[in-house]
């Protein structure tokens, strides 16, 4: 007699496609962070992996670059953008022999800093393009970097300004239309523009809020303890906290 059996089977879904559009995608991978744990698609995986690359960089021992994943490009005016391919041949020259021993020793990849948006490119897209054309894209500059590419907004960013600036590295400005796509193109980057000084931040702007709960800590201290948290703070209180600020700021312009 044949009897049927029904064994219950776990499967992992992804949880990048279930909080996406919820898709069940079965998942292969688990990325684990401190104490939280995510399973992962592989093409989700690879994602998540260059994001971390990107930001921290590339862990000792580990592979500089996860599976190539092939991205979607992004179509503008122009048509759809360039992300270049590198066949097969590139990949056989990342070790060369050394002569007399017969031992190999892998050759280092040349890596470039973004920093900024490159117009008519996203994060991924632009980055990708990088690494089809034989760079590795890193967040801090190392002995491999070779390039820092700015975009707009990358002035903002003054910690790559400053690694490129302390290790004398050219600059590709991309903030131009079509000049990344016309790099991408040819199968080329090319350094040699100036590097911007990081843009300066302004002093925080104090709210009214902020500014009379300040005034009244300032006149508990100065003459008025008992007045009130709330409502509006008197003219003559804050007339008095703006001479005494202003005396101060004077005195300290005299003793410089």
């Amino acid at each position: 007699m044949r009897k049927t059996i029904l064994v219950p089977v776990e499967k992992l879904l992804c949880d990048a496609h279930i909080a996406r559009d919820g898709s069940e995608v079965e998942a292969t991978k688990t990325l684990t962070l401190g104490d939280s744990a995510w399973h992962l698609c592989l093409e989700h995986n690879v994602t998540f992996g260059r994001y971390l690359v990107d930001a921290l960089g590339t862990p000792e021992g580990a592979s500089a670059e996860p599976a190539p994943v092939t991205p979607e490009s992004v179509p503008d005016d122009d048509g759809p953008l360039p992300v270049v391919a590198v066949g097969d041949e590139h990949d056989d020259q990342v070790q060369e022999e050394q002569p007399g021993d017969g031992t190999t020793e892998a050759v280092p990849v040349p890596s470039v800093m973004v920093t900024g948006t490159i117009p008519g490119y996203d994060w991924d897209t632009a980055r990708e393009a990088v690494r089809n054309m034989g760079y590795e894209v890193v967040g801090r500059a190392d002995d491999s970097t070779v390039l820092l590419i700015l975009g707009e907004g990358g002035d903002r960013n003054g910690t790559k300004l400053r690694d490129a600036a302390e290790r004398g590295l050219p600059v590709m400005d991309v903030r131009a239309p079509g000049r990344f796509r016309d790099a991408v193109r040819a199968g080329e980057l090319i350094g040699g523009d100036p590097l911007p000084e990081p843009a300066k931040v302004g002093p925080k702007v104090m709210s009214e809020r902020e500014r009379n709960a300040e005034i009244r800590t300032w006149a508990r201290r100065n003459g008025w303890p008992n007045l009130s948290a709330q409502g509006r703070v008197p003219m003559h209180v804050r007339h008095s906290y703006e001479l005494a600020h202003q005396d101060a700021s004077e005195g300290k312009a005299a003793a410089a």
